[in-house]
């Protein structure tokens, strides 16, 4: 059983994005069985990109319901299938955000339609999904829309279904983008995190803080430690199963944090005050 989707945002700045149109089209293989089509109240302002892109303005999402009123629809139509779409990555990340702003996990195994194509449909000029569904001979209408995108990529993953006829390619793509690999584990571990300054806490599945430490870029941090070939990290990337954090924005509130905590934390100034021959005089530390 698939989801197949296609969102459009409202072009704000990257982690920043909220979902402006969205649909799903549940099918079994042979059918579509349900599907979902709506466009959403972003509660921010749409991009004058964003709204030239897919004709969406302000007035037309004003009165159309909020992602909230909409998160039960979107568990209950992906439930219990694979989430499938043209560069996946995107759509996924939209949700995961939308949910994650409501205090909700959600989680689901992927398709992604690109890479598939461009095994089973080789030599392709390009695979954006305008230039390559145009160039195999399938409709799209309404481009930059939800819908029309979503019904394209339909067509689309039928075509490769078709193709695959051993359904070896499929099976293999879907196994090595969800399989528990220790590049997967990376990737599901660090991909929400954002590149701000906070306390990072690397913890085991039964929640036990493993390493935790105040860094200025938690993203980039946490990358570096499981890109890390130093045996200080060996344990943590073994053992680490979840990645919790805390903002801290400006150090002086890091330092107010800290001491709240009772942690004291050694720190390097660039300069000194320093009293040689009878005087105080600043001095650069070694």
């Amino acid at each position: 059983m698939y989801s197949i989707i296609d969102i459009e945002s409202n072009g704000a700045g990257y982690r920043k994005e909220c979902i402006i149109d969205i649909a799903i089209y549940r099918y079994d293989g042979q059918k579509i069985v349900d599907q979902f089509i709506s466009l959403v109240n972003p509660e921010s302002d749409i991009t004058p990109f964003v709204q030239k892109l897919t004709n969406i303005t302000p007035k037309m999402v004003k009165t159309a319901p909020k992602f909230h009123e909409i998160a039960r629809r979107i568990v209950e139509i992906t439930a219990n299938t694979t989430l499938v779409g043209h560069n996946i990555d995107f759509d996924y990340r939209m949700l995961r955000q939308s949910f994650q702003r409501l205090g909700y996990e959600f989680k689901i195994n992927t398709l992604d339609t690109i890479p598939l194509a461009k095994k089973l449909v080789p030599d392709e000029v390009s695979y954006s999904l305008g230039k390559l569904v145009k160039s195999l001979g399938i409709p799209l209408t309404n481009a930059h829309r939800a819908e029309g995108d979503a019904r394209a990529t339909l067509e689309l993953f039928k075509l490769l279904i078709a193709k695959d006829t051993g359904n070896e390619i499929i099976q293999k793509q879907h196994e090595e983008t969800n399989a528990k690999t220790y590049i997967n584990k990376i990737k599901i571990l660090t991909q929400d995190l954002p590149n701000e300054k906070g306390f990072v806490y690397f913890q085991s599945e039964a929640g036990k803080i493993i390493f935790s430490d105040h860094v200025q870029d938690i993203n980039k941090f946490s990358k570096n430690v499981f890109n890390s070939k130093s045996k200080k990290w060996e344990l943590i990337q073994r053992e680490v199963e979840q990645i919790n954090y805390e903002l801290t924005g400006t150090d002086i509130i890091a330092k107010l944090i800290l001491s709240s905590k009772g942690v004291k934390k050694k720190e390097t100034l660039p300069f000194g005050l320093y009293y040689r021959n009878g005087k105080y005089q600043v001095e650069k530390t070694s």
